[in-house]
C-alpha cells in the first residue's frame, strides 16, 4: 500500500489510467526492443503513462485511443546536474557558483511542488510500494508511443498509480494548459515545509562525487585571472586548483592593510612583532565585527 500522498492504490484488474507507473518488465522490454530499443537503456528506471484516462478506459473490451504514450522516469540524482544547468552558473564538472545556489533551491522547489512547466518535469517521491525506489522525475518531453495492442502487457507492468488530483496535474502539465490544478504540496503545513527544506538540502548538499559542488564566484575569477582553464579540469583537480588562487577573506585583507599601515608608521618593528599584531587582530571580536559591518554597508 502506497504511503505518500502522491499515490493511490489500485487493483490488478483495473484498467490503465493516466499516471500509472510501469516497470520495464521482460514483456515490456521485449516490445521496446522491437519498436524503440533506445528505451531499453538502464537509466530509464520506469515509465509514466501520460495518455488521458478517458481515452484508455476500456468499454466493451476496447478503448478510444489507438496509441499509449509513456514518458520516461529517471532517478533525480542522475539528472540533477542537467536540471541545475538551466538556472545555475556551471564552472566545472558538477561545480557551480555559490551565488547561484538560491536559484537552484527555487528551481527544485518548483519541481517538488509539480510547478515546473518549462522543463517538463513531474516529481515522483520515493515510495517503494508505488514502484518508485528512489526520488525520481518523469521527463515528460522524453517519451515512447506504443500501440493499443500492448495494453495488457502495460497493465501487467504496472507497479504504481498517481492519486486522482495528481493525475489531473500531470494531464495539465502534459497538455500545457493555462490553468492550475489544485494539488496538495509541500507548503501546506509547517511540518511539510520542514520536510521540503530537508529535501532541498539533501538534493543540493555536497555529499559525494555525483553531488553538486558550490564555490564562490570570487574564487573562480581569481583562478581565471591567473590563466587557469577551469572547464578543462576534472572535478578533483578543479577544486584543488581554485584553492590555490582563492582570494583572501575580507578579514584577512583588512588585517593585511592594517599591518601595512603599522609597518609604514613604525618601520623598526620586527616580523615577530608584526605577527603578534596579526594574531591579536585575528582573535579580536570587535575587529571582526567591524569588518562584517563594513561588508554589509
Amino acid at each position: 500500500m502506497a504511503t505518500h500522498w502522491t499515490y493511490a492504490d489500485f487493483r490488478e484488474e483495473d484498467d490503465l489510467a493516466q499516471g500509472d507507473i510501469l516497470w520495464p518488465t521482460d514483456e515490456l522490454r521485449a516490445i521496446l526492443k522491437e519498436v524503440h530499443p533506445h528505451f531499453l537503456d538502464a537509466k530509464y528506471i520506469a515509465f509514466l503513462l501520460t495518455t488521458q484516462s478517458c481515452d484508455i478506459v476500456r468499454r466493451k473490451g476496447e478503448c478510444n485511443s489507438r496509441y499509449l504514450n509513456l514518458a520516461v522516469i529517471r532517478g533525480l540524482e542522475d539528472v540533477l546536474h542537467d536540471i541545475l544547468s538551466h538556472e545555475c552558473e556551471c564552472v566545472g564538472q558538477g561545480i557551480y557558483t555559490q551565488e547561484s545556489k538560491f536559484k537552484a533551491k527555487q528551481l527544485l522547489n518548483r519541481v517538488f511542488n509539480q510547478n515546473e512547466q518549462a522543463l517538463g518535469l513531474f516529481y515522483l517521491h520515493q515510495d517503494g510500494d508505488a514502484g518508485i525506489a528512489v526520488a525520481s522525475v518523469s521527463l515528460l518531453r522524453v517519451s515512447v508511443t506504443l500501440r493499443v495492442e500492448h495494453y495488457d502487457v502495460l497493465r501487467r507492468s504496472r507497479r504504481g498509480r498517481l492519486a486522482p488530483e495528481f493525475r489531473g496535474k500531470l494531464g495539465w502539465l502534459v497538455g500545457n494548459l493555462y490553468s492550475r490544478i489544485g494539488t496538495k504540496d509541500w507548503m501546506e503545513t509547517e511540518e511539510l515545509q520542514s520536510q521540503l527544506e530537508r529535501l532541498l538540502d539533501e538534493a543540493l548538499t555536497d555529499r559525494d562525487s555525483k553531488s553538486p559542488k558550490w564555490v564562490k564566484s570570487s574564487w573562480i575569477r581569481a583562478a581565471r585571472e591567473n590563466g587557469v582553464d577551469l572547464l578543462q579540469l576534472p572535478r578533483d583537480q578543479f577544486l584543488a586548483e581554485i584553492a590555490r588562487y582563492k582570494p583572501p577573506t575580507a578579514k584577512e585583507a583588512t588585517t593585511q592593510s592594517v599591518l601595512s599601515v603599522i609597518k609604514e608608521a613604525l618601520p623598526e618593528l620586527s616580523e615577530e612583532q608584526l605577527n603578534r599584531f596579526r594574531k591579536r587582530l585575528q582573535n579580536d571580536q570587535t575587529f571582526a565585527q567591524a569588518v562584517r559591518s563594513a561588508k554589509t554597508e
